[in-house]
């Protein structure tokens, strides 16, 4: 084991045992209640739901931040004319040679794996200017072995409170309940016209204050403010009219789970797509949920850090609801992610700049 990879084992470890044995309903329900928002609540918005001070609210946060559980937002890639382009391939590539190119696949890089299992490979994800075509992509790589458009994102609720057990302080995952869910509970999400999101009006400050959202969501307008040098009733104006057009909520980063017994695994589904939003919204529920792609032509593609039992009750579970899945497990201590590249909007043509 090199020494980078002994001290990131160590890291989560430590991250890990602290989380379970702090872990309460108290603050089950507090991260469930912030994962709800399907908008971009301001902190004191988060508090008056809550019915507690600011102030507490930020300690709250800052003890979760401590026990490793980290937020983030939820962007809708449609509205600034990107898409999630996932790639699977029957190649083992180093993430040097995928971001040598100075062409879109070295520049678009949303997340890099190795695949371990079934097969040496390699799973990308990009974020996709609306202006390049899909053959633009793969024509660049070799032993393709499937690619898809996601159209529909979704992340873990990470409902804690119906699948955590706070006596004996481990998972329970509640099937019977994912069951019902599946059979009948949620609503499909509805087909939502692309073209319409992709003619969301936004600007380079949007992007501005996206980017300073990503690392901390519940920074303050006055925060973004002065770290822009930007006036605040501009930063306030945008936020308020934009920004909430474009950020759909928060996301979990993901729970520190032990990685000694932790599998990150990604699980390719096929189905009609009314039956995968349904199924993605079940699925939802579970904390270990890292992201629930969906594509209109009838693919899920679900990432998630798990437990090798659970994943097994996991992959019965798909087996009962007859669906067709390939599993794939990944290299959870190489893996990259990337977020939008802000570096290639350009504010005077105001699109996504493409030239190498």
């Amino acid at each position: 084991m090199t020494f980078a990879r002994k001290n990131f084992v160590d890291e989560i470890k430590k991250l890990s045992n602290n989380f379970y044995k702090y872990l309460d309903f108290s603050l089950a329900s507090l991260i469930e209640h912030i994962l709800s928002y399907e908008h971009l609540p301001m902190k004191s918005e988060i508090a008056k739901d809550l019915g507690i001070p600011s102030y507490t609210l930020s300690r709250k946060l800052g003890f979760l931040r401590k026990l490793g559980v980290g937020f983030s937002i939820n962007v809708d890639l449609n509205a600034i004319g990107l898409s999630r382009l996932i790639i699977i391939l029957n190649e083992s590539l180093e993430l040097d040679e995928v971001l040598k190119g100075d062409d879109v696949t070295g520049r678009f890089l949303a997340f890099y794996a190795p695949i371990i299992l079934p097969f040496q490979g390699t799973m990308l994800a990009y974020y996709l200017p609306s202006t390049i075509s899909v053959n633009d992509v793969i024509s660049k790589f070799k032993n393709v072995v499937s690619h898809d458009i996601s159209s529909t994102s979704i992340y873990s609720k990470a409902k804690l409170t119906q699948h955590f057990d706070f006596m004996d302080r481990t998972y329970k995952i509640n099937w019977d309940r994912l069951y019902k869910l599946f059979y009948g509970g949620f609503t499909p999400h509805k087909v939502i016209d692309l073209n319409l999101r992709r003619n969301v009006r936004f600007s380079f400050l949007d992007l501005l204050i996206i980017k300073e959202l990503e690392k901390d969501p519940f920074n303050q307008v006055a925060n973004i403010s002065r770290e822009l040098g930007i006036s605040y009733s501009k930063v306030l104006r945008h936020y308020n009219v934009c920004i909430s057009k474009i950020v759909k909520g928060f996301k979990l980063r993901l729970i520190p789970l032990p990685p000694e017994s932790s599998l990150y695994t990604l699980i390719r589904v096929e189905g009609d797509y009314g039956s995968l939003c349904r199924l993605a919204n079940t699925l939802s529920e579970l904390p270990f949920i890292a992201g629930i792609y969906i594509s209109f032509k009838g693919v899920m593609y679900v990432l998630a850090v798990m437990d090798p039992e659970i994943l097994n009750n996991l992959l019965k579970y798909l087996k009962d609801l007859n669906v067709n899945y390939n599993t794939y497990l990944l290299d959870r201590s190489r893996r990259v992610s990337f977020t939008i590249p802000y570096t290639e909007y350009s504010k005077f043509s105001k699109s996504w700049n493409l030239q190498c």
